[in-house]
This record gives structure tokens, sequence and C-alpha cells, in this order.
């Protein structure tokens, strides 16, 4: 029985992948993308930025982690914080989904998920390392993040703010104030888009995903491609 779920989901994502086709002559990778996806989707945000803001944090173990680290992969990266008694759970949870269905198929290995705490005083290594037990993450391509013992205890707060979201502290409470924002960063570090709310349909942001992964394979062939008729002549 599981086997027929899965080969049915698996069906029905690439059957729906197929709807959605680009030419080759787009200006630039996501152009004709971000254009369909935002008729599908009323919650997607086109960015299209050069860069996404890097950082560097550290990860439950202790270990540095840049954002450039995943440059090979697509990153799916939001903000939240453990003791959220709301929205961060619900939003880990979707996360979680659109990832099992990410890593049912092919795209697992160039697909990454980043969750970045705004509570690093409070969210101990412990309690990080919890996180994915408690909202069903998998951590072969999920990790989270938090401050260095260098910075200070607002840095993944400024981090939230690079991305345009704000986490507003309460006065009579350890509770923020924030919205739901899942950010997808691109192969080579561009800053494509972002899904608002918990709304929007998983299969899209599971779709848009596919789709700036073949863009850039498309690219890597075309200057392989290139590389080698040069080649000749040099």
């Amino acid at each position: 029985m599981q086997l027929i779920i899965y080969l049915t989901r698996r069906a029905a994502l690439v059957t729906l992948a197929a709807t959605i086709s680009f030419p080759a002559s787009a200006n630039h990778p996501g152009e004709n993308l971000d254009a369909r996806m935002f008729e599908m989707e009323p919650y997607f945000q086109a960015i299209d930025a050069a860069q996404a803001p890097d950082f560097e944090l550290r990860n439950a173990e202790g270990n540095p982690v840049r954002l450039a680290d995943f440059s090979e992969r697509v990153v799916i990266l939001h903000f939240i914080y453990a003791n959220c008694p709301d929205l961060c759970p619900l939003h880990a949870e979707k996360i979680a989904a659109v990832q099992a269905s990410i890593n049912d198929g092919p795209m697992s290995d160039l697909v990454q998920f980043i969750s970045i705490t705004t509570d690093p005083v409070n969210d101990t290594p412990d309690v990080l390392r919890d996180y994915a037990d408690r909202h069903g993450l998998d951590p072969s391509n999920w990790v989270i993040l938090t401050k260095r013992p260098d910075q200070s205890d607002d840095a993944t707060r400024l981090v939230a703010r690079d991305y345009g979201l704000e986490f507003t502290t309460t006065a009579d409470s350890d509770m923020m104030m924030h919205g739901a924002v899942t950010h997808v960063v691109d192969i080579g570090g561009r800053f494509a888009a972002k899904f608002h709310g918990m709304d929007f349909k998983n299969v899209n942001l599971i779709l848009y995903v596919s789709e700036l992964i073949n863009n850039a394979q498309h690219r890597r062939r075309e200057r392989s491609w290139w590389d080698r008729v040069t080649g000749v002549f040099q």
C-alpha cells in the first residue's frame, strides 16, 4: 500500500511539472517561471535579487554554517523560535510536508532546507536538536541555525530583517510578533522568491523549486556546449 501511495504521489507531481514549460530564450532564469507562478499562486512574490543576504551562523553542534555553503542547491529558508505557540510549529510542519514530497523524488540532493531561530538565548543546542523530531523534518537535507558565540543576542533577528521579516518582542512576555514567509534561494545564491503565509499550495512551491533546478541544469548544459565549441579554437 505504501508503494502504491508513493508511486501515485510521484506520478501526480511529474504530471503537474509537465504542465509548465519555458522557452530557452528567456532573458534570465526564472523570468517566465515567475510569471506563470504568479498566475498559479496568489501568495507568491518574485524577488529576483542578484544575491540573497548571506550569513554565517552555527548549527546545533556548534559548527559554522553559511548560506554560501549551499550554493549548489536550491535553499528553502524560514525563521522560527521554539517557544512560539502557534505559527512557527504550523509553518515548520508545512515545510516538513514540502520536504517529504521533495525527498520522495530525485531532487533531494539538490534542495537544502534551513530553519533559523530568532530566539538564540532560549533555543539551546538541545532544543535545536529536538526540533526535527517534534516537527517531522528530515536532517538529511535540513539544518537549524542559531547565532555564533561572538554575535549579539539579536543577530538572527537581524538576519530575518535582511530578508524583510520582523520578529518583534512583546513587552509582557517572551513571545514575538511576526509573519510566516518561506524564502527561496536559487542555485548560485540568487534570491528568487517568497511564498507568504500558510495558505500557499505545497505543490506550487515544489513545482517552483523543480523548475529552478531545471533552469540551472539547462544553463550548465549551455555552458558545457559552448566550452566544447570554443575549446576547438584555443
